[in-house]
This record gives structure tokens, C-alpha cells and sequence, in this order.
């Protein structure tokens, strides 16, 4: 494939074949779609019936509840039938849904002489409430009754409401359930209230469900094991009732909504209700039936969509053969002259008008990759003069600590300096002034760069002569004040705490030139001093600095570092801070080398990630004994 011709033939060919799939594939996702929509408005029905069966249990439930209330108070205030029966058919007034209620009593609760109490209100042919005579004369004999067996043995094993097996009534003739809840007197259970259900009206509505043609649906008791209604095509319904879910043939206790399954040749989608009283609803669809409409509507829109494609492709073909092969040729040409490096060249097209604009473009873009290249190379040029100078900078930020730290008899000193990304002028020098003496410097010069790491050295080499040449304290400072004066550029300064440590006495003799406060270790406390502040090096000639003292005992510490770890930050801002320094110091007893490693960590941790935007720089020294 050469020539433009046959490109053209491959790219309409894979074309027709992408659109193809597209078109498929869209056919198959409006097809899921319509499943999905099919078995959610399935479901959104029969939710809806479950919500109506679940409203009707919690109803009669709370009657249940209620009566069972009644009956206490009745037990315990008095025991007169005429209120018992008053307060039952008030309640069944309130529960229209029930078929009647009563309150049944252990033997002898009521009557020491008469083993049988109860009281049971029923609403007759003409809807209206009356007593039940057997209970009212106090023949009925309910201890043999399976319903009141069934449902002592259920308060008796804790249930608050137990609901009966459905059973046939001997007077109705009517499929019911009993819902009762317990009567009891200090925990001991006297009696039991109970609601009757007529099952008949729920069973014929529930046998109404018919999604599709051949859908069947199961009601049953899953806790109990047995079988309500069917109506499975081929099962009488009369025959099956009460059964085990054993003999349904394709019940299962693994069986899941949603999840198809095959019974006698059909796959069916089923729909699985659990409702409040434990008694649940299957409704089993099946799928081809559900989704016939769909399957139809598919076949139909994949045959539109795919006799639209072909046209479109053929069209297309017609269009790119007869105006794009030989524009494409000039262009593809020039494109190549172009990637090749020859950025002089300009495409002259006149026709056809999209691919004159695209000509157009081509040039615009040649034009502008000339002016990158440019741009790119001077980019390139100052991008490797500051990494140049950095790298200047870090080395002689590297080259200016030192890396040997002193443990004698008398004291031991350690530091270290981190630094942050940008080159700055944090250092720390410590050198012996005389046989009983050594400086301690801890600074930070303002800026970042090599102009920085430049003015670091300068202060570090003014501040160091100055004491080994012999000057006290506050005239050395004094004179490598001016030095740096001097030789100030803009902006330039020094903070710095600049100590004399007397190995004889422990006394560290110090003057602070706007320097972080130092920290002293007595016993096993950090306290922040109290420092004498001076102002900062270089910046006003002639300055007269006052001097401080601090005495360090046996085994005391003095910690110096530098504003980069009290001011190390986190991305949304948030300062490490002076407070947390001083608890992290007073957490843990360490040596001199784990307490900066320790500080670091808590560092680290603290940011979280977030960028060093200032070196971390520490010293610290401890006495050990006077000489």
C-alpha cells in the first residue's frame, strides 16, 4: 500500500470496520440498558408489593404489641371481663386489617377454679365487632389448640412476637395466621395476646403476579420450611401448601436475585423478597419472554445503524478519492521535508480549501518550531549557568563545614546541615581558640545562590581570624561586623550566635546577633535562654555587641540551630514551630548523634512531604566535667 489510492482503500476498509464495532457496541449497551430498565421496573413493582406485605406485618405486629399491653395492665388491674372485652374490640377497631384479637391466659391465671380465660373480639358478616362466645362463656379449650402450642414454645424461646404456621380456620374456613406477643407479670409469662390474619386476600394478590406470560411466583416460610402458595404452571397449589421447600424442584437456599438460572429447559431471572416476619416472595421470570421486546428493538436498531454506516463509508470513500490524493501528496512531502530539518520550506495550496487552511497551518507551525528552537537553546543555555552556579554554591556550602566532630575529655559537639533545594547560607564552624578554649558558630546568611554560599564564607573566615587572632568576644564580632559591612552587596546579612566554650569552667561566653535563641539542657530539661539579642552582621558599621553567659554543669547541653527548623512548614503552611522543638527535645534520653537524627525525623514527618524551602542546620555541644 504506496500509493494514496490504496490508503485511501484501507483507511475507508478499517473505517467501516471501527464504526462497525462502534456501532455494535452502542447496539449492545442500549440493549443492557433496556435489560437493566426491564428488571428494575420488574423489581420496582414487586418492591412495591413487599413494601405493601411489610407495612401490613409491622400493623399487625404493633396490634399484636398493643393488645399484649392491654392484657397486662388488665391482669394486673383488676381482671374484669367487661373491660377485657371493652379494651379488645377498641383495639381491633384500630386495626381494621385483622380478622379479630384476643388475650389468652396460662391455666389459672384468672380464676383459681377455672382453668381457661380469654377474651377475643371478631368482626362478623356485617363488619361489626362482637365478643367471641367460646371465650365469653369460657368453653373454648385453646391449651390443645396447635396455634397456642406453637406459639407458647416461641415466647418461651424468647421471641417478642411469634407468627403461627398458616393454617385453615375451623370457622371461617379462611387460610390465617395468628400474630401474638407475650402478657407477662415480673418477667413470668401469664398469657398471650393475639392478632388473627386473613391470609386469603395477601394469597390471591400474590398469585396475581405475573410479570410475563409464563412468570411464577412461590410464597413461603424459609425459617419454618414450608410452602404457602404456588403458582407454578403444573402444581396445585392445595396439594403443595405446608410442604417442605424441599419439594419444590428448582428452590434452592443458594438461589440469588438477579442471578439466572435453568429449570425444565427455561432460564429464569428470579426476584427474591424477604419480608419482615420472615416469610419471603419469589417471583421467577422468564428471561427470553422478559427481554423479547428488547431482543426485537436490538435486531432493528443494529440493522439502521448498520446500513447508515455503510452508506456514510461509501460516501466518504468517493469524497477522499476524488479531492485528497493529490493535496495529501504535497503536504506528506513537505511534512517530511520539514521532520528532515528543512525549515525553510513553504507549501503553496490553493485547493481544496480545508487543505489550504492546513497548508496554512503547516507553515505557521514551521515558522513557530523556528522560533522554538531558539527560544529552546537560550532556555537551554541559562538553564545550565544556574545549575552550573548551583552546583558552585552547594560545593562551597559542602566544602565550608566541617566534617570531623571533637569528643574529648571535656566536651563533645556534633552538627549537621540539611539543604533545602536552593542553595542558602545556613553553616556552623566550631575551631580551638586556645589550649583551653574552642568557638562555636551557628548562622544564617540571608539570600540563597552562590552569592549567598560567596557571603557564608566571608562571614565564616571573618568571624573564625577574629577569635584566633585573640580579640575578646565583643570586639571580635565588632570588627567582623565592619569587614562584612564593607563588603556588603544588597540585602546581605548575617544572623549567627557566636560562642567561646572554657573547657576549665563550662562557661560558654556568647554574643547573639539576631539569632535563633539557643536551648540549655539541665538534668534532663531543654529550656529556651534567655539571650542578650544584638543586631544582625553587616548591616550597620560600628555596632558595639553585648555579651552573655551561660554556664554549663557536668553532663549539660547547649543545642544551637538555625530558623529552617523552626519554620519548616507543611504544604497548607503550618509551622514546625519553636513549642514543638522543646517537646520533641524532652520526649526521649539521647546521645548527642540520635537527638539531631531524632529532630530530623520529627521534621520529616511533621511536613509530610512538602517541599524544604530553607536548610536545616544543627549543633550541639555537651560538658562533661571541669578541669
Amino acid at each position: 500500500m504506496t500509493s494514496i489510492k490504496s490508503k485511501i482503500v484501507f483507511i475507508t476498509l478499517a473505517l467501516l470496520f471501527t464504526l462497525s464495532v462502534v456501532v455494535v457496541s452502542v447496539a449492545i449497551i442500549a440493549f443492557q440498558r433496556d435489560q437493566a430498565l426491564l428488571i428494575d421496573g420488574n423489581n420496582a413493582s414487586i418492591n412495591a408489593f413487599e413494601g405493601q406485605i411489610n407495612t401490613e406485618i409491622t400493623k399487625l405486629e404493633k396490634n399484636a404489641l398493643d393488645l399484649a399491653l392491654m392484657g397486662e395492665v388488665y391482669y394486673q388491674k383488676g381482671k374484669q371481663q367487661e373491660v377485657g372485652e371493652f379494651s379488645t374490640q377498641q383495639i381491633l377497631k384500630n386495626y381494621p386489617q385483622s380478622m379479630g384479637n384476643g388475650i389468652y391466659f396460662a391455666p389459672y391465671k384468672i380464676n383459681k377454679n377455672q382453668k381457661n380465660s380469654c377474651i377475643h373480639a371478631v368482626w362478623n358478616d356485617n363488619h361489626q365487632i362482637e365478643p367471641l362466645l367460646s371465650c365469653t362463656k369460657s368453653t373454648f379449650n385453646y391449651f390443645n389448640q396447635n396455634w397456642y402450642t406453637e406459639i407458647k414454645t416461641g415466647l418461651k424461646n424468647g421471641q417478642d412476637v411469634v407468627w403461627t404456621r398458616p393454617y385453615v380456620s375451623t370457622q371461617l374456613g379462611n387460610l390465617m395466621t395468628t400474630i401474638s406477643a407475650g402478657i407477662y407479670d415480673k418477667n413470668e409469662l401469664v398469657g398471650m395476646a393475639t392478632v388473627d390474619w386473613d391470609m386469603d386476600t395477601i394469597l390471591q394478590s400474590i398469585l396475581k403476579i405475573k410479570p410475563t406470560p409464563n412468570s411464577f411466583v412461590l410464597f413461603a416460610d424459609k425459617t419454618n420450611d414450608y410452602i404457602i402458595a404456588t403458582t407454578e404452571p403444573g402444581i396445585d397449589n392445595s396439594t403443595i401448601m405446608g410442604k417442605s421447600l424441599k419439594t419444590s424442584e428448582w428452590y434452592s437456599s443458594e438461589l440469588k436475585e438477579g442471578i439466572s438460572f435453568d429449570y425444565k429447559g427455561v432460564k429464569y431471572i428470579p426476584y427474591i423478597k424477604q419480608l419482615n416476619n420472615g416469610m419471603f416472595l419469589i417471583v421467577n421470570v422468564p428471561v427470553l419472554e422478559l427481554f423479547q421486546n428488547a431482543i426485537h428493538n436490538l435486531y432493528i436498531f443494529l440493522g439502521v445503524l448498520l446500513i447508515s454506516t455503510l452508506i456514510i463509508v461509501l460516501i466518504l470513500y468517493k469524497v477522499l478519492k476524488s479531492n485528497i490524493n493529490h493535496p495529501i501528496a504535497i503536504l506528506t512531502e513537505t511534512a517530511q521535508k520539514i521532520s528532515q530539518g528543512d525549515l525553510e520550506r513553504t507549501i503553496r495550496l490553493d485547493e481544496p480549501s480545508e487543505l489550504a487552511q492546513l497548508a496554512s497551518a503547516f507553515n505557521k507551525m514551521k515558522t513557530d518550531i523556528k522560533t522554538h528552537l531558539i527560544e529552546l537553546a537560550k532556555i537551554s543555555s541559562e538553564k545550565e549557568k544556574m545549575e552550573s552556579e548551583l552546583a558552585i554554591a552547594k560545593n562551597i556550602q559542602d566544602s565550608a563545614m566541617p566534617k570531623d566532630f571533637p569528643k574529648t575529655d571535656y566536651f563533645e559537639l556534633i552538627a549537621s546541615m540539611t539543604p533545602a533545594k536552593e542553595v542558602g547560607g545556613d553553616f556552623y564552624d566550631f575551631f580551638p581558640i586556645d589550649e583551653n578554649h574552642a568557638g562555636l558558630v551557628m548562622a544564617d546568611v540571608c539570600g540563597k545562590g552562590i552569592t549567598a554560599a560567596l557571603y557564608m564564607m566571608s562571614a565564616k573566615t571573618a568571624i573564625k581570624n577574629m577569635l584566633q587572632a585573640g580579640y575578646p568576644l565583643a570586639q571580635a564580632l565588632y570588627k567582623a561586623n565592619n569587614s562584612l559591612y564593607s563588603n556588603n552587596g544588597p540585602l546581605m546579612f548575617v544572623t549567627a550566635f557566636v560562642g567561646i566554650l572554657d573547657f576549665r569552667t563550662g562557661e560558654i561566653e556568647y554574643v547573639n546577633a539576631g539569632h535563633c535563641p539557643p536551648l540549655h539542657k539541665t538534668g534532663d530539661k531543654y529550656e529556651y535562654v534567655d539571650v542578650i539579642r544584638n543586631k544582625v552582621l553587616g548591616i550597620k558599621p560600628n555596632y558595639e555587641y553585648q555579651v552573655g553567659k551561660i554556664n554549663l554543669k557536668a553532663n549539660e547541653r547547649l543545642f544551637l540551630y538555625t530558623d529552617g527548623v523552626t519554620e519548616a512548614k507543611t504544604e497548607d503552611n503550618q509551622f514546625f514551630g519553636a513549642d514543638r522543638l522543646l517537646n520533641i527535645l524532652n520526649q526521649k534520653k539521647l546521645s548527642l548523634p540520635e537527638t539531631l537524627n531524632y529532630v530530623h525525623k520529627n521534621i520529616q514527618k511533621f511536613v509530610n512531604g512538602a517541599p524544604q524551602s530553607d536548610d536545616i542546620t544543627m549543633l550541639i555541644v555537651e560538658f562533661f566535667h571541669k578541669k
